[in-house]
């Protein structure tokens, strides 16, 4: 008799789960999540691609870049000619002298050099600082998108409307957005938990910034968390943070003047108050209360939103909320302290409003994905719902859409600003495109640098040019690095290095001195002096009418003096005769000063 049965499949030929289909895939959550991360991608660039573009010059307010992408193309010319680092010899008076110069910009100055490969240097600096500016925005969007904030694009929107000051500053061809990158990728490990990568991460962001200390702060806020909600000592992000940040700082190419310059910055710049010892740049200077709700409207309501949806649940802290409730703190208590933080505040602040939402409307009961659900529901006997659930329904499908509306008009108000209906708001377009040509000063030091009818040197190389301003620096260095410079990229490296020296400057400058020429060959070894046509006019005068100095160049930009090796006579101005326009409106002050004397004696 014949047995029938059924072969038994071996384990291998058992049947495998049917693979999904692209137009299967299409219709499910998470296409269109990955959808809108390529909108958002789309969306970021074109604005940075928009914004940068405003303006011919390196962007924004001050002329760093333009230091910074010099310095990339020296760089890359001596490393690729075998002969190392280039020696800095640019700032002989200050900090940053030849002995004692260190790049604490190092990897971002090596990170600029393949645009050079395709660029001159002023659209290498614009294309890089896109790139890295689309890269910073991208990586805290990025964040939303891993770890599935409801309501993607109305986050994206707040992104790019958290603040103009942010967008501005993200226009400049500086690190901070590689700064945002870095912690980014630090929080990421942090909540994956994968810690030894944070050793890696910290050597590179010593190497690129000195707001490395910034990781450190943020693996021991999630040490706090952990020891809070797991009754343990988690030491590993402190250890391989710490350990990344000692190795980066030794393990570096320009120690130890590396840790000195680091603690000059600390020092000068992280005090409380405003007590700065040396006039620095406004965006050292700390935001007013009016100022921030001027300045972060979105990015403070992002917070509140934040605080108010910040709940614990069954005596546990929500784990990212909580993070991002205690970093952004930190972040938003720093605005009180420099403006400088205006790059890193606004994006986290949406962060935790992000993921304090999430935490908050996270369901008690783990749910069933949204696709069975859909699939399961007419099969369910759900009772038909009330009027009233009804309406709140429809207003919790309406509110993102409102809420997207809102945030988008207010997006292009930033943009463009309101130039209508008698309101003349600036935005960021006018923001930037009011910057400063991308030329100034070239014309002047063309000349500094080029030959005279006799062949000889206009300005012999070398000589330290006495700049009268320290941030004209980074332009001067761009245009022109045959000569030397008193001062410049900060002031304080001349106030660090000699305390008098730079009173003395400040003196003479701003013209309390009367004979100056002679105290500038003196004291700061210069022969040759460069202004800016609109500034240190009491100064220029007083050294004019010394006859101790000749003008040499001049143009609507810049003068350049030369002091004489003998005092001579002063420049023979002949005053030209009086138009009776100017002698019409002299006559015209003159009796309004007449009438405002009569009142006073009146009164």
């Amino acid at each position: 008799m014949e047995e029938n049965f059924e072969e038994e499949k071996p384990e291998t030929q058992l049947e495998e789960p049917k693979k999904q289909t692209w137009a299967e895939y299409f219709e499910t959550e998470a296409a269109t999540r990955a959808v809108y991360l390529i909108f958002g991608l789309i969306a970021i660039t074109m604005v940075m691609t928009y914004l940068q573009t405003r303006t011919d010059a390196i962007c924004c307010g001050d002329w760093d870049g333009y230091y910074h992408i010099r310095w990339s193309a020296m760089l890359w010319e001596s490393l690729s000619s075998g002969n190392g680092l280039p020696r800095f010899e640019w700032l002989p008076l200050t900090v940053l002298n030849p002995d004692d110069y260190a790049d604490h910009h190092f990897l971002f100055h090596l990170l600029q050099i393949p645009f050079l490969w395709f660029f001159e240097p002023v659209m290498a600096a614009k294309v890089a600082t896109i790139f890295f500016a689309v890269a910073a925005i991208f990586s805290v969007y990025w964040l939303i998108y891993r770890y599935g904030i409801k309501h993607q694009l109305i986050w994206l929107i707040a992104i790019l409307t958290c603040s103009n000051m942010f967008y501005f500053r993200m226009n400049m061809a500086k690190a901070p957005p590689l700064t945002i990158i870095i912690t980014v990728l630090g929080i990421h490990l942090l909540f994956q938990r994968k810690y030894v990568w944070l050793l890696p991460l910290m050597f590179a962001f010593v190497w690129t910034y000195s707001l490395f200390p910034l990781l450190l702060f943020a693996a021991f806020f999630w040490t706090i968390i952990i020891a809070w909600n797991e009754r343990r000592f988690e030491w590993r992000p402190l250890a391989y943070t710490l350990a990344g940040m000692i190795l980066g700082n030794i393990i570096n190419p320009y120690f130890p003047n590396n840790l000195k310059l680091f603690f000059e910055h600390f020092w000068t710049k992280f005090k409380v108050g405003s007590d700065f010892a040396v006039a620095v740049g406004m965006e050292w200077y700390p935001y007013t209360g009016m100022e921030l709700m001027m300045v972060f409207p979105v990015a403070l309501l992002a917070m509140l939103i934040g605080y108010i949806l910040f709940v614990p649940r069954d005596a546990k802290l929500p784990e990212k909320a909580t993070f991002f409730l205690m970093f952004t703190t930190v972040l938003l208590a720093a605005q009180f302290r420099s403006k400088r933080f205006a790059e890193y505040f606004p994006p986290f602040a949406i962060l935790f409003a992000a993921f304090a939402y999430n935490a908050f409307t996270a369901p008690r009961v783990r749910e069933l994905p949204e696709e069975f659900q859909r699939d399961i529901d007419p099969f369910l006997d759900v009772a038909k719902p009330s009027e009233k659930q009804s309406w709140l329904d429809a207003g919790k499908k309406a509110a993102p859409w409102v809420v997207g509306a809102l945030l988008t008009s207010f997006w292009f108000y930033n943009l463009v600003g309101l130039h209508r209906w008698g309101f003349d708001e600036a935005g960021m377009v006018d923001m930037i495109a009011s910057n400063e040509n991308a030329d100034r000063y070239r014309r002047a030091m063309d000349w500094a640098t080029a030959l005279d009818e006799t062949g000889a040197d206009n300005i012999p190389p070398g000589e330290i040019i006495f700049n009268c301003t320290w941030d004209d620096f980074p332009k001067l260095f761009f245009y022109n690095t045959k000569h030397r410079y008193v001062y410049g990229l900060d002031p304080n490296y001349l106030y660090s290095a000699d305390p008098e020296l730079y009173k003395l400057l400040k003196d003479i400058t701003e013209g309390r001195v009367d004979d100056p020429a002679p105290l500038i060959r003196e004291r700061f070894g210069s022969n040759y002096i460069f202004a800016d046509a609109r500034e240190n006019t009491d100064m220029i005068a007083k050294m004019l009418e010394s006859g101790w100095v000749e003008t040499i160049y001049e143009d609507d930009e810049a003068r350049l003096f030369r002091i004489r090796p003998e005092k001579g006579d002063p420049p023979d101005e002949t005053e030209e005769p009086e138009t009776d326009e100017e002698k019409q409106i002299l006559d015209d002050l003159e009796r309004k000063d007449n009438t405002a004397d009569t009142n006073e004696e009146n009164a």
